[in-house]
C-alpha cells in the first residue's frame, strides 16, 4: 500500500520533474508487483489501472493501453464492484487519449458514464467522474 500511496502523492504533485515521473512509474510498477504476489482480483485490477494512469500521465501511450486493457479484461471477468469496472473504462479512455485515439477515447468515456449511472454510492461516482473530467479531449 505504501508504494500505491507514494505514487498518488507524486500524481498530485504540481510541477513534476522528469526524475519525479520516473519515480512515479517505478512506484506504480512496484505496487502492482507487490499486489501480484499478495492480492486478489480487486487489487490486481487497481494496480493495473494505476500503472495505466501513471503511464498516460508520463506520456507512455503503449504501456498505458496495455495495462488499461489488462485492468478492464480482468474487471469484466471478476466479481468486483461496478465502480471499479467503470474506473477501468476511465483508464482505457485516458490511455486512448494519450495515444491520440479520439474516437476510442470518447467511446470509453461514454461506457464509463453508462456504468456510473448504475453505481448507487455518490462518493464512488464522484471519484470516477472527477477522473473522467481530467481526460483531455
Amino acid at each position: 500500500m505504501r508504494y500505491y500511496n507514494q505514487a498518488w502523492d507524486l500524481i498530485d504533485k504540481s510541477g513534476r520533474t522528469p526524475d519525479d515521473d520516473r519515480r512515479l512509474l517505478t512506484l506504480a510498477m512496484a505496487s502492482r508487483a507487490l499486489w501480484g504476489d499478495i492480492g486478489a482480483d480487486e487489487q490486481w485490477i487497481t494496480g493495473d489501472w494505476q500503472v495505466a494512469h501513471v503511464a498516460a500521465l508520463t506520456g507512455h501511450a503503449g504501456l498505458s493501453l496495455d495495462f488499461a486493457s489488462a485492468a478492464y479484461e480482468r474487471a469484466t471477468k471478476a466479481d468486483v464492484p461496478l465502480w471499479l469496472k467503470a474506473s477501468t473504462c476511465e483508464g482505457l479512455a485516458r490511455a486512448h487519449a494519450v495515444a491520440g485515439h479520439d474516437a476510442e477515447r470518447d467511446a470509453w468515456v461514454l461506457k464509463a458514464k453508462e456504468l456510473l449511472g448504475q453505481v448507487d454510492d455518490a462518493d464512488d461516482r464522484a471519484v470516477i467522474e472527477g477522473q473522467l473530467a481530467t481526460i483531455d479531449g
